[in-house]
């Protein structure tokens, strides 16, 4: 067997910790192969990835033991640029690796470190914009790409490097329904033409175990279960949630009473109104047109529609973070535009798709504290707020613990957790369960069914069909910047994905 990838009692720990992230890992992956690493959050998925392509122990550094052999060399001993020619890897958050001023630039840049002709440099960055479905992107300014299109662009720039083996972390967690099958499309298409070798960190199975020849299940940073991806399946049940908070002994928060819930009057009426929004980047075209849109006190509303709809710039609206022109939206009667932005972002909380743009701070009660603290909120108010916030997150016993040192599941949790601690009207939360498994969904979204529930509006960013039916009451499907569908879910599910079906 012509083997791409071995390790043999591969175990790592980070620096800052006491005890290892990875243990004992043993696997085996043949030439051409797809395999998928798969597990709950902080189970030690990305940290594995990091080890095939050399980032650790390079620019992670810790404790690394054990054999690694990728590509037939030791990724720990060669430097990570040399390793790029064989291992591509496309890691979680595609901001990391996005370095160009324009597509083409960003794409381009691997290829013009390797000394490849300019020729052929233009031939493979043609090729893989058209490969990720980003033809007509190469002078578009990254900046102005939505968190699908940056995916779509950071994979783009490892094809260009034309490698033998793609690690590939979470590499559709942010594309629409279309983008998704398009991508894995193309994956299988490089394996099966070229002999790609895939290593794929994916949660959701169903739609490409056709494609996949072994599934690694990592728990706690072992293997804990390998087998056929249809084996996989069939061990898969619905998880049960795990609790949100444990409250048999504790007293009953005003968070978690639901009491001061309003009239159904009160929360059937607008509290937020948009009116003729049109809006766009400088030197691009339209984003947003002639948006038009009401949000209830007793709205779920999901907001949907394929990458680059304009989702999250009408998102961004909401709390000012885009500022809109007077007259255009009215939050409770006033214009935004006459409010500044700590006033408004206390009425309208935004909870970003990428956690760690929002966390900062070196522990969890600190990061929660620290938004009620600009505020003006006294000591002792503060202090008892933050705990009835982690109470009611779940999180006590990360109080202390530095974010920074948690998987992206709970750093999202603490996003969450920080925007809730302030109490606001309307909570906006940009695809809150992007690269959770199916029980860290639900806890995430069970939390925010209960915010829904005590009187918070919710305006949630998903492309998740299953979690609009499940807890959206309305769904608005944007279409290259107009609404094009706005209804109660039931009668908008079920063309929902045509319109995400639109090509770019």
């Amino acid at each position: 067997m012509d083997v791409a990838v071995e390790l043999k009692g591969v175990s790592y720990r980070y620096g800052n910790q006491e005890k290892d992230t990875l243990s004992d890992i043993t696997l085996s992956v043949r030439r051409g192969a797809c395999v998928v690493i798969t597990g709950s959050a902080g189970s030690g998925k990305s940290t594995l990835c990091h080890c095939l392509n050399g980032l650790i122990p390079q620019a992670l550094e810790g404790d690394l033991r054990g054999s690694l052999s990728v590509a037939g060399k030791n990724p720990a001993a060669i430097r990570v640029q040399a390793m790029a020619r064989q291992t591509g890897l496309v890691m979680q958050d595609p901001e990391t690796q996005i370095v160009g001023r324009t597509g083409y630039e960003d794409v381009a840049f691997g290829p013009r470190n390797f000394l490849v002709p300019r020729q052929d440099i233009h031939r493979r960055v043609t090729q893989s914009l058209e490969q990720v479905g980003l033809r007509g992107y190469e002078n578009q300014s990254p900046d102005t790409l939505s968190g699908g299109e940056k995916q779509r662009l950071a994979m783009a720039g490892v094809l260009a490097m034309e490698p033998d083996i793609l690690v590939l972390d979470e590499p559709a967690s942010e594309l629409d329904p279309a983008g998704r099958r398009n991508l894995y499309g193309m994956l299988d298409g490089l394996r099966r033409e070229k002999s790609t070798t895939l290593i794929m960190v994916e949660q959701k199975l169903r739609d490409i175990h056709a494609m996949v020849d072994t599934v690694f299940v990592l728990d706690s940073g072992r293997i804990s279960w390998q087998g056929s991806p249809d084996e996989y399946l069939k061990t898969q049940a619905a998880p049960p949630q795990r609790p949100v908070t444990s409250t048999a002994s504790k007293p009953v928060s005003k968070m978690d009473q639901g009491c001061s819930r309003e009239t159904d009057a009160a929360l059937s009426a607008p509290i937020l109104q948009i009116r003729d929004l049109n809006f766009s980047y400088p030197g691009s075209g339209p984003i947003l047109r002639d948006i038009n849109l009401d949000i209830h006190g007793n709205d779920f509303l999901a907001l949907a529609g394929h990458n680059g709809a304009g989702k999250t710039s009408l998102a961004k609206h909401l709390n000012g973070l885009f500022p809109a022109p007077p007259q255009t939206i009215h939050f409770e009667g006033r214009d935004i535009s006459s409010m500044n932005r700590k006033e408004l972002s206390q009425k309208v909380g935004f909870v970003f798709q990428n956690p760690d743009h929002q966390i900062f701070e070196t522990t969890v009660e600190k990061e929660l504290e620290f938004g009620l603290r600009t505020r003006g909120m006294g000591k002792p108010e503060r202090k008892e707020r933050v705990r009835e916030t982690l109470r009611f997150m779940g999180l006590e016993a990360y109080a202390t613990v530095h974010p920074f040192t948690l998987g992206k599941g709970m750093r999202q949790m603490i996003a969450v957790a920080s925007i809730v601690a302030l109490n606001p009207r309307i909570l906006v939360v940009d695809e809150p369960t992007t690269g959770l498994d199916a029980s860290g969904c639900a806890t995430i979204m069970g939390i925010i069914k209960k915010l829904h529930n005590s009187g918070t509006a919710i305006v949630c960013i998903t492309h998740d069909m299953e979690l609009i039916r499940k807890y959206a009451n309305r769904a608005v499907v944007l279409n290259r910047g107009r609404i094009v569908q706005n209804k109660p879910k039931d009668t908008v599910s079920g063309s929902m994905e045509t319109e995400e079906d639109t090509p770019l």
